[in-house]
């Protein structure tokens, strides 16, 4: 084996590592939108194969692609490890990130429901309301009648 050869088993070995990290990404934002819309323990388990499924087709695919198919022991050492670092040193706090922007965006798209709320409570408004749908309900007597 060659330098030539070291070298660029060795950038195998990094993106190894990084597709890992990738991988793990993927997981949390997974798990933030499973947590979201809470699916039950069937679907769950189902949306976890499928992300496993998936995470495994695309491994192999970008193996094919970059290393030519060439399947080497080191390269699932490599996703491993840069899962599990991803997972002990990165996941905590892209799920911080993540908790801060679902309040951050839930903010924001409440608030117009909480200000339309607070106009349409008030008694002026209701008093109108009421109004208009008494009168409905006359004229549609009339018509009727």
């Amino acid at each position: 084996m060659n330098t030539v050869e070291v070298d660029t088993q060795l950038i195998f070995l990094a993106g190894a590592l990084a597709s890992g990290a990738v991988a793990g990404l993927a997981f949390d934002v997974y798990r933030r939108l499973r947590n979201y819309w809470r699916p039950g323990p069937f679907l769950t388990a189902l949306g976890d194969l499928a992300y496993w499924a998936l995470t495994a087709a695309i491994t192999f695919y970008v193996t094919y692609r970059i290393n030519y198919g060439q399947v080497r022991g080191y390269l699932f050492l490599g996703f491993g490890v840069g899962l599990l670092l991803y997972i002990t040193a990165v996941s905590p706090r892209v799920i911080r990130i993540f908790l801060i922007l679902e309040r951050t965006f839930s903010k924001i798209f409440i608030l117009p429901g909480k200000v339309f709320r607070r106009i349409t409570g008030f008694k002026a408004v209701r008093l109108v309301k009421r109004i208009l749908s008494d009168a409905r309900r006359v004229f549609s007597k009339i018509k009727k009648g």
